[in-house]
């Protein structure tokens, strides 16, 4: 049977609004139903379960923020270095509330969505491990200082700090959100970066071995995202056994 994806991505669509609006613990595939303009038996046809459902809209979203980072990066290939890049992750960030609700793990959006179990451990070790190469680079490159403890682990608090501010401490919250993110890049810059300015030669080659790295990451959040349609797809009858 023919996959109707604009319809799926309808649904996706309708989904996301929803979990954003009520959280995933009160949303049913029936309001999801309901929203997207399909009956409860279509959205089965494309997700054999509500947690199919989400973690196809997660991984849907997860590739398309990734994306959008990779376009920033390739208009600006200087926005590789880190306070620059970890800038625009921010700005990105914000600019997709669900993203935001994923990188914070929001407990009251995604419920029990975001504690991965079987399968999606081991997506979430693959992308621990990219997140480890993609600073890695950064630091054999000369972006990132060597003498750091736990450089990954570090920067990664550091730079989670300002995504988390908000809620935590709302009464922060008087500056605007360019000005936010204009912090961070100087917290990085001065925290994480060696202060002599780096070869230009060397920010290109690093911007070129990053942007592979993304498409990495795209494409594992695809393969991803296609296993979890392959096991959802309806089953094929046989004409014989009809």
């Amino acid at each position: 049977m023919p996959r109707d994806t604009a319809r799926a991505d309808r649904i996706l669509d309708a989904a996301g609004e929803l979990l954003l609006r009520h959280g995933y613990r009160k949303v049913t595939v029936d309001d999801v139903a309901r929203r997207a303009g399909v009956g409860k038996g279509t959205v089965y046809l494309h997700w054999k379960t509500k947690v199919a459902l989400f973690q196809g809209l997660l991984l849907r979203e997860s590739i398309a923020l990734v994306d959008d980072l990779r376009g920033g990066l390739r208009d600006d290939p200087d926005a590789v270095r880190p306070h620059r890049l970890l800038r625009l992750a921010y700005l990105v960030t914000f600019r997709r509330p669900l993203a935001l609700a994923l990188i914070t793990g929001d407990a009251e959006v995604l419920g029990e969505l975001r504690r991965p179990s079987g399968a999606d451990r081991s997506g979430e070790e693959w992308m621990q491990r990219t997140n480890e190469r993609f600073y890695a680079v950064l630091a054999e490159s000369g972006l990132l200082r060597d003498d750091l403890p736990d450089l990954a682990y570090t920067l990664n608090a550091a730079a989670l700090g300002f995504f988390l501010a908000d809620d935590y401490k709302p009464t922060l919250s008087g500056i605007d959100r360019e000005s936010k993110a204009d912090a961070l890049a100087h917290t990085i810059r001065h925290a994480f970066e060696p202060p002599a300015e780096p070869d230009p030669a060397v920010v290109r080659a690093v911007a070129g071995r990053i942007d592979a790295l993304l498409a990495e990451l795209i494409n594992g959040y695809r393969e991803l995202f296609d296993a979890l349609d392959a096991a959802n797809a309806p089953r094929r009858i046989p004409p014989d056994a009809r």
